[in-house]
């Protein structure tokens, strides 16, 4: 991988770190949910960093959280295994001729319920699963949990933004990888398993997800842009957005129309 493509792949893990920090500020009623909230964030900020590992100093392979912690891109209580008044695990197993590389994380409370009530699992899919296992390990059985969407509806938007820094990632990682310097449609990046089944779907969070990619021709680059208006204008959001190769989000209240490159970043 190029140091250009590093580089990208590293500030979008910066960004996601930035991101979540901010977000644990919100305040919660329930205790539990608030400190869920963290539990959930550094579960988020896991799978981002394997992505990230995976595509660039794992070669094709996923971290312990040791590694990960090494190349800075977990911190050294989570790569302990133990923050948040959880318990974090994290398994991997390398390719072989007949099987991808995958690794699963589970994250369960160590004093069931006082530091928590739902146990989390995920895994490469990017897919979060988990419930109130009275204290047990969750598994791949497990309901998925719509964590962007569990603390209220006013997440929609914040979720949608989470997204679509998620997919440039994606994008990234496909082109200096399987794509072979073009990027990828949504079912390409799912069998590759760079986005869940939910965003590969074009719809999520009440939103709709409209991708268009161009390939490489000799002396012009490859090129994405995707549009995520809301499905219902008013309901389900007020803001549409909109992100490019760029990594930049723009977007702004287009009165359920579609945002594109001319409208202004996202703070």
């Amino acid at each position: 991988m190029s140091k250009k493509n590093l580089l990208v792949l590293s500030i979008l893990l910066a960004l996601f770190q930035i991101a979540f920090a901010g977000e644990i500020k919100a305040q919660t009623s329930n205790p539990h949910d608030f400190g869920e909230r963290f539990v959930v964030g550094s579960v988020r900020l896991i799978h981002s960093a394997e992505a990230t590992f995976q595509a660039t100093t794992g070669a094709g392979l996923y971290g312990t959280l040791a590694e990960l912690q090494q190349v800075t891109f977990i911190d050294s209580i989570l790569a302990s295994g133990e923050k948040y008044g959880y318990h974090f695990v994290l398994s991997k197993t390398n390719p072989t001729a007949t099987m991808a590389a995958r690794f699963y994380l589970t994250a369960t409370p160590r004093n069931y319920p006082k530091s928590g009530r739902r146990s989390f699992y995920i895994d490469e899919s990017g897919e979060m699963r988990g419930d109130d296992k009275t204290g047990g390990v969750a598994n791949a059985n497990d309901p998925i949990i719509d964590d962007c969407a569990s603390f209220g509806f006013f997440a929609n938007e914040r979720c949608v933004i989470f997204d679509l820094r998620t997919f440039h990632g994606a994008e990234t990682t496909y082109q200096a990888t399987a794509g072979y310097g073009n990027y990828g449609s949504f079912s390409q990046l799912l069998a590759t398993g760079l986005i869940n089944s939910r965003t590969a779907s074009g719809t999520n969070h009440g939103y709709t997800f409209t991708l268009q990619t161009v390939d490489q021709i000799p002396g012009v680059p490859a090129f994405f842009s995707l549009k995520a208006t809301p499905i219902n204008y008013g309901v389900t959001g007020t803001r549409s957005f909109y992100i490019n190769v760029s990594g930049v989000i723009l977007g702004a209240d287009k009165q359920g129309q579609p945002a594109d490159e001319n409208d202004p970043p996202i703070e």
